[in-house]
């Protein structure tokens, strides 16, 4: 007796020739879903947002309106961006009644918005505000009127803007004088930038301040007073006693991010580490305007992106990665993985509760508290990793404890200028359809293939509900693996190949399924060709087998169950069987004879 069963269906080891497969694996497995163990489509994405931007629109961000959960996905704003390389999160302030969100990418300075401005339209471009406040350029004006005193101290003042938010910028170059302790100290002071008040940014006050010398001789600026950013002059009659009791200069190394920031992420204790070349800059804690430039990090090759595992910042780099870990940007320690494990894409880095994946040349890369490894290096070899995944434009997300990655469209090598968009293409579109999902904590379920008619410009973790969405076309796709009745994705699972002892003609065949209530009505006529497409409007399912690589018998899957015949005249040793098709596969038996299948 020879026969085959298959009654628990497995992904791919592309590492093994097909022959050397487990029995349950497979030589392809294209757009599946097997943790159950049965054989089933990708449950097909359901569209949540129609961008406003358009098929232009390569990155969004949801801000839910009023539940959080999976269920209300489009009872939300959404921010929209052309550029998929930008990072958005919400900001790391103690008592934030604005509701900020930040956004820092590869083509524009860091800005920022308040959730209100946020709905009321005002959601990107330069409708959003510059990050950071800038320093007056010059020092304030100060003379000296009256008094009768006879000490005559010598003061210094500087003066710094506000934001409307609360964030103060660092203070202007300073102004001292000697005068008399009892006179009228007259400051007057340089206007802000007309487009900082209200376009650019939103500056609305400004913060006086001047040195109080104590009694060892250390000057420390105070704060004098707090007025509009419009009124350019100030008495200051005000005691030493007065102003030493008030707050001191916060801001003196509170610089705005670098303008050309690259991307960034949040980390524990109010911090954000964002990157720009070789160099890691980082947020002074719950201030995300402010950067001082004293707490820049700079590791050996430039940086590709950012990934976080509890307190530990990981480091992507274009050559060897590295991982720096504190509780405070002043201590961060930072520390070289001894793994040349170059990233391939920013957007394949995914942090998850096990580590940062991301897609190196050599295939997918863990790093977990100072390792790096290659985690489908039993999987996939080298090459057939570079030929099956698209590295170079990887964009990446977790769903359920899988590894879920699309290639996405980018930036041909044209300029956009030079030639009519309407008879020229401005994208590359390589790897855009194809993708794979990889589940390093499930060997079964192991490599799978993915694939799409439409290119994909996003994947991503929604931050909320960590749903997992996809952007294509200026739509956001929903994959909602827990859809209990669900459309299946059309997709192909291809066995290993089975040896028989000798040369055999498989003459038996039996498929069974079930059929999902959203499959379509089945075209009045069996297809009986042997060469034949799916068509998802009339047919659930192909089962196609081959012997010795060559195909032999296409039968349509219309009765669970339905005893099949395999065309004969076919002895050959070794034996292969395809399913294409949009319903469940319970389990796949084959045998010589109809006698033979009868009893396994």
């Amino acid at each position: 007796m020879v026969a085959v069963k298959i009654d628990s269906f497995g992904g791919m080891i592309p590492a093994h020739d097909d022959r050397l497969l487990p029995d349950k694996a497979a030589a392809l497995s294209l757009n599946t879903w097997l943790y159950s163990g049965a054989l089933a489509g990708m449950n097909a994405p359901e569209a949540v947002h129609t961008c406003v931007g358009g098929s232009g629109i390569a990155r969004v961000y949801r801000i839910p309106n009023n539940y959080v959960d999976s269920q209300h996905l489009g009872d939300a704003d959404w921010l929209e961006f052309s550029n998929p390389d930008t990072d958005v999160v919400r900001a790391t302030v103690v008592g934030d009644t604005f509701e900020r969100y930040y956004w820092a990418s590869t083509s524009d300075q860091p800005r920022y918005n308040t959730r209100a401005r946020i709905k009321a339209g005002n959601s990107g471009g330069n409708a959003a505000f510059m990050l950071g406040v800038p320093p007056p350029s010059g020092a304030p004006g100060l003379s000296v009127a009256g008094g009768s005193s006879s000490i005559t101290p010598t003061r210094s003042y500087v003066y710094t803007w506000v934001s409307a938010y609360g964030e103060e910028g660092q203070p202007s170059p300073a102004v001292t004088v000697t005068g008399k302790q009892d006179g009228t100290w007259n400051l007057t002071f340089g206007a802000a930038a007309g487009g900082d008040l209200g376009t650019n940014r939103n500056l609305t006050t400004m913060n006086i301040y001047r040195t109080v010398t104590s009694s060892v001789g250390v000057a420390t600026f105070f704060l004098v007073a707090s007025q509009s950013i419009s009124t350019l002059s100030y008495a200051d009659t005000l005691s030493d006693t007065v102003v030493s009791a008030n707050s001191q200069l916060p801001s003196t190394t509170w610089a705005a991010p670098p303008t050309d920031l690259q991307g960034w992420v949040t980390l524990p204790n109010g911090m954000i580490a964002g990157w720009r070349k070789n160099e890691i800059w980082f947020c002074e804690p719950y201030r995300p305007h402010a950067w001082p430039a004293a707490y820049t990090l700079v590791v050996e090759f430039p940086v590709v992106g950012l990934g976080v595992i509890g307190q530990t910042l990981v480091v992507c780099t274009q050559g060897t990665p590295a991982w720096c870990y504190g509780v405070h940007p002043s201590v961060m320690s930072l520390s070289k993985i001894q793994s040349f494990e170059p990233c391939q894409s920013r957007g394949s880095i995914v942090s998850a509760p096990d580590g940062v994946y991301y897609a190196s040349p050599n295939g997918l890369v863990r790093v977990n508290y100072g390792l790096a490894v290659n985690i489908t290096k039993q999987l996939v070899t080298k090459e057939r990793w570079q030929a099956l995944a698209p590295t170079t434009t990887l964009r990446a997300a977790r769903l359920g404890s899988a590894y879920y990655g699309f290639g996405s469209t980018r930036q041909g090598v044209f300029d956009s200028g030079s030639f009519d968009a309407g008879s020229f293409t401005q994208l590359d579109f390589t790897g855009a359809y194809v993708g794979v999902l990889i589940d390093p904590t499930d060997m079964r379920v192991a490599f799978n293939e993915l694939s799409n008619a439409v290119p994909a410009a996003l994947v991503m973790n929604d931050p909320w509900s960590s749903e997992l969405f996809v952007v294509r076309a200026g739509v956001v796709y929903w994959i909602d693996v827990s859809n209990q009745n669900p459309t299946y994705e059309v997709y192909t699972w291809r066995s290993k190949i089975f040896q028989s002892p000798e040369k055999k003609n498989f003459e038996a065949l039996k498929v069974f399924f079930t059929v999902p209530p959203t499959a379509p009505a089945l075209n009045p006529a069996r297809n009986t060709n042997l060469v034949q497409t799916l068509n998802p409007a009339n047919q659930w399912g192909l089962v196609r087998v081959y012997a010795d690589g060559n195909l032999v018998t296409t039968r349509e899957l219309r009765t669970s169950g339905e005893l099949m015949r395999i065309a004969s005249g076919f002895r050959a040793d070794f034996w292969q069987f395809e399913v294409n098709a949009q319903i469940k596969i319970l389990n796949i038996q084959a045998a010589t004879s109809a006698k033979e299948l009868a009893k396994i």
